[in-house]
C-alpha cells in the first residue's frame, strides 16, 4: 500500500509538471497575439509557475522518488533512476537560469513597448520548454522501460 500510494504521488507530479508545459507550450502562442496587457499577465503568470508550481512538482517527484527506490529493490545506479534524477536537477536549474529570467525580461519589454524583444524572448523560452518537456519524456520512457535498472 505505502509504495503505491508514493507510485501514484510520483505519477500524479510528473503529471503536473508535464501537463503545465503542455498547457504553457499550448497557450503561448495564443497570448502572444493578444493585446500587450493580456500577453504581459500570461508570462507573469508563467513566472510564476515557474518560482513556485514547478518547484513544488519537482521536489514531490525527487522526495517520491527516492523514497520509490527505497521500498523496492531498485537502486540508485539504476540507469533510470540516474535519468530521473537528472532531469530533475536540469529542470531545476532551467527554471533558476532561464526560464524565470527570460520571463521577467520578456514581461518588461512587453511593458517599454518592445515587441520584437518580447517576441524573441517568447521564442528562447519556447524553445527551452521544448526541450525541457523532451527531457521530461524521455525519463518517463526509462523509467517505464527500467532502463538499465
Amino acid at each position: 500500500m505505502y509504495r503505491d500510494t508514493l507510485l501514484v504521488v510520483h505519477l500524479a507530479s510528473v503529471a503536473a509538471w508535464l501537463g503545465a508545459n503542455f498547457v504553457q507550450l499550448f497557450l503561448a502562442p495564443w497570448f502572444a497575439r493578444r493585446p500587450v496587457a493580456e500577453h504581459a499577465a500570461w508570462v507573469d503568470a508563467s513566472r510564476l509557475l515557474g518560482q513556485r508550481y514547478y518547484n513544488v512538482a519537482g521536489a514531490v517527484i525527487g522526495v517520491s522518488g527516492v523514497l520509490l527506490v527505497a521500498e523496492t529493490s531498485y537502486n540508485f545506479s539504476a540507469g533510470f533512476v540516474a535519468v530521473g534524477i537528472a532531469v530533475i536537477v536540469i529542470g531545476a536549474l532551467l527554471g533558476i537560469f532561464a526560464f524565470t529570467r527570460l520571463a521577467e525580461r520578456q514581461a518588461e519589454a512587453l511593458r517599454n513597448g518592445d515587441p520584437a524583444t518580447a517576441r524573441a524572448l517568447g521564442n528562447r523560452i519556447a524553445s527551452l520548454a521544448v526541450l525541457d518537456t523532451a527531457l521530461v519524456v524521455t525519463a518517463v520512457v526509462t523509467m517505464v522501460a527500467k532502463w538499465q535498472a
